[in-house]
């Protein structure tokens, strides 16, 4: 049988924007709390740029937010 959550959680850890692997510490199945993410702040505009369809369910990462913040880009 298929696993009809599979492709979804596969997907949790690579980044909407680029496609590469986005260091979510969560899709790795660790805490949160250890997350590169959990000190950054994100600019609002940034994830007007994410495909609708990946919205809530994969992580920028740190390389596009980075990017993003030096070029606005």
């Amino acid at each position: 049988m298929t696993d009809p959550f599979k492709p979804m959680i596969e997907s949790a850890g690579i980044c909407p924007l680029c496609g590469r692997d986005n260091g979510c510490a969560g899709a790795a199945g660790r805490s949160h709390e250890g997350c590169w993410c959990a000190g950054e702040v994100f600019p609002q505009e940034i994830f007007e740029r994410v495909p609708e369809e990946l919205i809530g369910k994969a992580c920028i990462c740190k390389e596009c937010l980075d990017a993003f913040k030096r070029n606005g880009e």
